[in-house]
């Protein structure tokens, strides 16, 4: 009797079909990015991103990782879904766009298993969340966002250098948040052409390499992540989406910086977009720059909209502009000014005195 209590209480073995099942969801994800010329496969932006959206569900909601899910795991109920939504809004701060993106992952997966499971797709048949063209606002320039970044490294607990690396990175780089975090040291190689460092984004979300520069102090600084946290492939190694957005939402509140601005992480990408406009004033520029296909997706939901209307032809044409001023202005204040003024404006001096 005592041997078959034994055997009573011994688990079976355990089912994987679930998860092969998603697996072979993950390399279909991954198939719709392979290179047909070299016939290469990669893990794919949209299964990275996918995966972790399915597994934060699962383990909200059965408090397992998908490698032990049942049959009974993955039969979901509409009401399930509506306590997620509430869940992932309240708890998580997530935006609705956020929202309907973890769902649309989920959707396209139960799709995917219904076939060969008892779950049923349909019962994500129901409205998504509503969301603005462009949620995410800029900061008023470069200097805000830098004293962002040192709000993180003097309030966090844990990584904060390298957390403050991090928006320093992005707000230079106008490059995603996913895309930083991919970011390998090999891939940044210095460029004497150019006298700068070049930092390759490999997989982007046009599926182009994009290089983009950095300075060579910038880089000695990023250096310091190496003796602070040590060697490893990655730059920004001990961060992830989850905990960058946290961090996000603990400096706002440090800066009492209010909700109606939309500052978000993606705020950087715009800041740098914008930045990099203010300078060269050139929309073709600004797109190789950020990386954007369409330049008028960059118009529309990147650049800001505001404009001085007394710059337009109808009142510059008809303007005469009094330039006696300059005769008081001492020589303190023309430093002043330039110390002040854009970058833009302090090229144009540069030029100018180079013609001289």
């Amino acid at each position: 009797m005592e041997t078959l209590e034994v055997k009573k209480q011994t688990p079976s073995v355990r089912d994987y079909s679930i998860f092969n099942d998603i697996n072979r969801w993950f390399d279909e994800l991954d198939l719709r990015n392979r290179d047909d010329k070299s016939a290469f496969i990669e893990k794919s932006n949209t299964r990275t991103t996918y995966e972790r959206h399915i597994r934060e569900f699962f383990n909200y909601q059965v408090g397992k990782d998908i490698e032990y899910l049942t049959e009974e795991d993955v039969i979901i109920k509409k009401n399930d879904l509506m306590d997620y939504r509430t869940y992932l809004a309240k708890n998580k701060n997530n935006t609705n766009a956020t929202i309907n993106n973890k769902i649309a992952a989920l959707k396209s997966l139960i799709k995917f298993l219904e076939s060969e499971h008892d779950c049923e797709s349909n019962v994500f048949n129901f409205r998504p969340l509503p969301t603005e063209k462009n949620p995410a606002g800029s900061f008023e320039g470069i200097p805000e966002a830098e004293e962002f970044a040192e709000a993180a490294f003097i309030h966090e607990r844990q990584n904060r250098l390298m957390k403050k690396l991090f928006i320093l990175f992005s707000v230079r780089t106008g490059a995603r948040k996913s895309e930083v975090l991919r970011v390998k040291w090999e891939d940044i190689t210095y460029s004497s052409k150019h006298d700068c460092y070049l930092v390759n984004f490999k997989k982007t979300k046009q599926k182009k390499a994009r290089p983009v520069g950095i300075s060579r102090s910038f880089y000695e600084e990023l250096l310091t992540l190496k003796s602070e946290y040590g060697e490893h492939e990655l730059i920004f190694h001990k961060l992830t989406v989850d905990s960058i957005n946290d961090m996000w939402h603990r400096v706002c509140r440090v800066l009492n910086i209010p909700q109606e601005r939309n500052l978000r992480p993606h705020s950087l990408r715009n800041t740098a977009t914008n930045f990099s406009y203010n300078v060269s004033g050139d929309i073709k520029k600004v797109a190789a720059f950020s990386g954007h296909k369409n330049i008028n997706v960059l118009n529309d939901h990147y650049l800001n909209k505001e404009r001085d209307y007394s710059q337009d032809p109808g009142v510059i044409i008809d303007q005469d502009i009094d330039i006696d001023f300059l005769d008081t202005v001492t020589l303190d204040q023309f430093r002043q000014f330039f110390l002040d003024c854009d970058v833009s404006t302090l090229k144009k001096l540069k030029k100018f005195l180079e013609l001289k």
